[in-house]
């Protein structure tokens, strides 16, 4: 849990730096369709392969993008955890809501995310994290994570 609540509060305080410190080095991470998962097509809206282009995407959402005033909130349940050899196997559903300056809260996004957790020393981290979305429409301001 302590994984999960600290990757959504660095989201949603906009610390991307943070965010990608919840990986191993030899991390994937991706964000994809329910229906290229479930095809098992590798196709993925965001892709990183590797602890540097996971710090490359949190370097270019925190000092590049420009985009207007939000506030995010990242709501996660449903947590389910397996055993996995040296790791766990984690999926958890999640739901994006979106607050803007001048509009209601909306929801952005919902899905789940299906995960593999290592333990690095005396931490949790993510060592894959997929990123499943239930919809095949995006708004145009996904470009931090999800």
């Amino acid at each position: 849990m302590d994984l999960y609540s600290e990757y959504s509060a660095a989201l949603d305080e906009g610390r991307y730096q943070d965010w990608a410190d919840c990986f191993s080095t030899h991390a994937e991470y991706r964000l994809t369709t329910k229906e290229n998962h479930e095809r098992g097509l590798p196709i993925a809206i965001i892709y990183c392969d590797g602890k540097g282009m996971i710090d490359d995407r949190a370097f270019t959402t925190s000092e590049t993008t420009i985009s207007q005033p939000r506030a995010l909130r990242h709501i996660v349940s449903g947590i389910k955890v397996c055993a996995d050899g040296d790791g766990y196997r984690v999926r958890a559903d999640f739901l994006i809501l979106q607050t803007m300056l001048d509009r209601m809260t909306e929801i952005v996004m919902s899905g789940c995310y299906i995960d593999r957790v290592v333990v690095d020393a005396d931490r949790f981290l993510f060592e894959s994290r997929v990123c499943v979305t239930d919809t095949l429409l995006y708004p145009t301001s996904v470009v931090a994570p999800v």
